[in-house]
């Protein structure tokens, strides 16, 4: 696998060298480094999440059974995978899927248990802890309710946590929210979409960065059937904009998956019903959409678009359903920041049935790609994958690294 860049201008923050990004000639290679959890089981679906920033790797486990039947957990590795963690919630319980959503950022691990049930059955909840894995405290809706499901998409990054709620009800049944808090877990505000209506799932994917949140709605029907949107917010909560599709179908479900980073914004739209390949969509930090990707050797079903990445002034976008080494083996495809591909990425033990891409993250000078359903610990036990890149930045990466945004 390589990496291109062809501007040798570095930047250094703490000491730390780090590329600018503006093209693409110099090759770097690149290795791979494969994750298992130490105490791997069957069932365990471990990579069904990845984050990755300040120097931590986190994966979710959310079928694991150490507190009772898919009580769930979370791993945290250093950046060439040596496990330094397991974490759990305090209060763990049977069923809460504790790890189904991770994310790193501003000194912190977040982790989502969306089908806990404080407030009723699963009005869901989230955990903050520090980069040593200990929990600093237990996050909840103001306004928690009963099937809510708070905590199935969680961020963090900018000073800020958003947690999505894509089941709750105040736009009309499913139209969804999402809650930003501060760092210490107190609730700043409560989002929801301008125009929200039923069935809309407003929250079903949530991301930070470059100063912007933004909150994935992939069963919108305002242009067809689940076409799909999502929303632009500033820090505060405040709306900035609505995106769709400059060429929306009918289940392509927009807003499957957002990433937000590297002054650029990326949605996935994975496609329901398996007509296309899928696709992803490259906007500016207001909303202008600047280009549509796809994969060079993308066939119908690939589920291109089912997860998104963006910083170190790439893009990465899995594909869990591409069939290159057996069905839905899966794969992910690296882009730079305008959308050009610059390679595609598998594992060098993948199989049929791995589901390689089912999330991916990009930060701290790494790509992790996870396969979630890979057999190595027993079936469905799951893996993930660690790929070295150049750090490349742009301007908006260089700000954050300073603490400036």
């Amino acid at each position: 696998m390589t990496f291109k860049s062809n501007n040798k201008a570095a930047y250094t923050a703490d000491g730390i060298p780090y590329l600018w990004n503006s093209g693409d000639v110099t090759t770097i290679p690149s290795n791979e480094t494969k994750i298992l959890a130490s105490d791997g089981a069957s069932g365990d679906f471990f990579g069904i999440s990845v984050a990755i920033g300040s120097g931590r790797i986190v994966v979710g486990a959310h079928l694991d059974d150490d507190a009772g039947t898919s009580s769930g957990s979370a791993y945290i590795f250093d950046l060439d995978g040596n496990q330094l963690t397991k974490i759990t919630a305090s209060d763990a319980a049977a069923g809460d899927r504790f790890g189904y959503s991770v994310a790193i950022g501003s000194g912190r691990i977040v982790v989502g248990a969306h089908l806990d049930g404080d407030a009723g059955t699963s009005s869901g909840s989230a955990y903050i802890f520090d980069l040593d894995g200990n929990q600093l405290t237990k996050i909840t809706a103001s306004d928690a309710a009963a099937g809510d499901r708070f905590g199935y998409s969680v961020a963090v990054g900018s000073g800020r946590i958003v947690v999505g709620a894509y089941l709750d009800d105040d736009k009309g049944p499913s139209s969804g929210s999402a809650y930003i808090f501060d760092l210490n877990g107190n609730e700043i505000a409560k989002i929801t979409a301008s125009d929200g209506a039923d069935g809309d799932n407003f929250g079903i994917s949530v991301a930070i960065g470059s100063g912007r949140i933004v909150v994935g709605a992939d069963a919108n029907d305002d242009i067809q059937s689940s076409s799909g949107s999502a929303y632009i917010f500033d820090l505060n909560g405040n709306e900035i904009a609505k995106i769709t599709a400059s060429d929306p179908i009918n289940k392509g479900v927009f807003g499957v998956s957002v990433a937000a980073g590297s002054g650029r914004i990326v949605v996935g739209a994975q496609d329901e019903d398996g007509a296309t390949p899928g696709s992803a969509y490259i906007f500016d930090l207001d909303g202008n959409q600047l280009n549509k990707i796809s994969s060079s050797d993308g066939a119908n079903g690939d589920r291109f678009g089912t997860s998104v990445a963006i910083g170190l002034g790439r893009i990465v976008v899995g594909a869990y359903a591409d069939d290159d080494a057996g069905s839905s083996s899966g794969s992910a495809y690296i882009f730079d920041l305008d959308g050009n591909e610059l390679t595609k990425i598998t594992a060098s033990d993948q199989a049929g049935g791995d589901r390689f891409g089912s999330s991916v993250a990009i930060g701290s000078g790494r790509i992790v790609v996870a396969s979630n359903q890979n057999d190595d610990n027993g079936t469905n036990a799951g893996s993930a994958y660690i790929y070295e890149t150049p750090q490349v930045y742009n301007l908006y990466d260089a700000i954050e690294l300073r603490g400036k945004t």
